[in-house]
């Protein structure tokens, strides 16, 4: 065989065609931009320019007065204007005195909305208090020991909406080393001016007076029979002051749900209810319904968070029938607590909000006054109302009235707490 060259072929792969890129939404945007700007010339420029120039804003009032926690509705502030308005919040922000501005945005859309010119107006406004100081207790039948000290904060009550340390006077003497009556005139003052004042007799005595307690009692079947209705439940609350609960005969008598103080807290720190572990166990092993709450004497929100963060850890994920109750009531001696009332309505929102983040509800416990005078929001807030009288003139939502602190049931030696939930 004859050597020579052998034909080689060469295979090349074929080059295949790039995908073209998409072009991104913001990409064409900017290309058609370009384009029409090319194509009007200075029209569109000329066009937002002139219709930014001609957005303008009338207010209602220029720099109003408002009032210290109240709600006022941004746009009501706004006269008229020649585009769309846009608040930077839906609401002045009231919670705190002094000289505001809120800023409002006016724009209007042209080609079709490619474009849409804007414009910002400052409005200045003051949030002013005009609300006087609110008496809590008015000294009325307050008796003092002969030969101790005497403090006007020790035998009156008193607090504000806005400032958390009215300021207190009196006029008139007191002789402690000598029993007697002593007529006082008492004027509390906020930081605002405003004032509420009132007059009350102070007694002097040798020694305190003794105080018997003959409030009628009244049974559970009988509470139960005057109240009897559709869409109503029945139960108890209970704490260490009912002690050692028969929860079987508390079924038995007709109680359908408790509710259990879990402890109390002070400055952050919860004391346990020395029943509550007993009283939670046995009341679901009889097939009660169950919920809790907690007394609180909480005066900011770093203690009420943890509050509510040692109630969650307690609680270990256990399922409850109820809201949890935030029971903040020691209103005899509010003035101690350094607190406006607005400081106490804040502690329940952290405490409800610390909850929620374990799936935990709230609801908030009040007496008739203290609903009407003290907490806000009472009508978007679960309320659990403490009223004890045959029938109610509260005229807030609520969910449970606490109707009765003189009840009697069986498996409960003494005086309980009846409740009625309204479904």
């Amino acid at each position: 065989m004859s050597e020579g060259k052998h034909d080689v072929k060469t295979h090349q792969k074929a080059e295949e065609p790039k995908p073209k890129k998409k072009r991104s939404p913001l990409k064409i945007l900017l290309i058609l931009i370009i384009v029409l700007a090319a194509a009007t010339g200075g029209g569109t420029a000329y066009m937002y320019k002139s219709t930014k120039d001609s957005l303008d804003l009338k207010f209602a009032k220029e720099n109003p007065s408002v009032e210290f926690g109240k709600y006022y509705s941004s746009m009501d502030y706004v006269k008229e204007s020649t585009g769309d308005v846009a608040p930077a919040e839906a609401s002045l922000s009231t919670d705190s005195l002094g000289a505001k501005t809120i800023t409002y945005t006016v724009s209007k859309p042209i080609l079709n909305g490619l474009f849409t010119p804007a414009k910002e107006y400052s409005m200045s406004y003051t949030v002013i208090d005009s609300e006087p100081p609110l008496q809590l207790w008015s000294g009325d039948g307050a008796v003092v020991e002969r030969g101790t000290k005497f403090d006007i904060k020790n035998v009156i009550a008193y607090g504000d909406n806005a400032d958390p340390a009215p300021e207190v006077k009196y006029d008139g003497e007191v002789d402690m080393s000598k029993s007697g009556e002593y007529p006082l005139h008492v004027t509390v003052t906020d930081a605002s001016g405003n004032s509420t004042d009132w007059d009350f007799t102070l007694e002097v005595a040798d020694t305190l007076p003794s105080y018997e307690d003959d409030s009628p009692r009244t049974k559970f079947e009988d509470f139960v029979k005057m109240y009897q209705s559709d869409g109503r439940s029945f139960g108890i609350d209970v704490s260490a002051w009912q002690d050692d609960v028969d929860y079987e005969a508390v079924k038995k008598a007709g109680c359908e749900f408790v509710i259990i103080r879990i402890g109390w807290s002070e400055e952050g720190k919860v004391t346990l209810d020395n029943w509550f572990d007993n009283n939670f166990k046995k009341a679901k092993e009889a097939g009660l319904k169950v919920g809790i709450y907690l007394y609180s004497y909480d005066n900011n929100d770093d203690n009420v968070r943890a509050s509510a963060a040692w109630i969650v850890d307690k609680l270990g994920g256990e399922k409850l029938d109820f809201p949890v109750a935030f029971d903040w009531e020691d209103f005899g001696c509010f003035q101690t607590y350094n607190m406006s009332f607005a400081d106490l309505n804040r502690l329940y929102d952290v405490f409800a909000d610390e909850l929620s983040k374990s799936g935990y509800d709230c609801m908030l416990y009040g007496s008739k006054l203290r609903l009407e005078k003290v907490w806000d929001d009472t009508d978007t807030r679960p309320v659990w109302l403490a009223h004890y009288t045959d029938k109610t003139d509260y005229n807030g939502p609520y969910m449970m009235w606490q109707a009765s602190s003189t009840g009697n049931i069986d498996g409960i030696s003494g005086d309980v707490d009846m409740d009625i939930l309204y479904h």
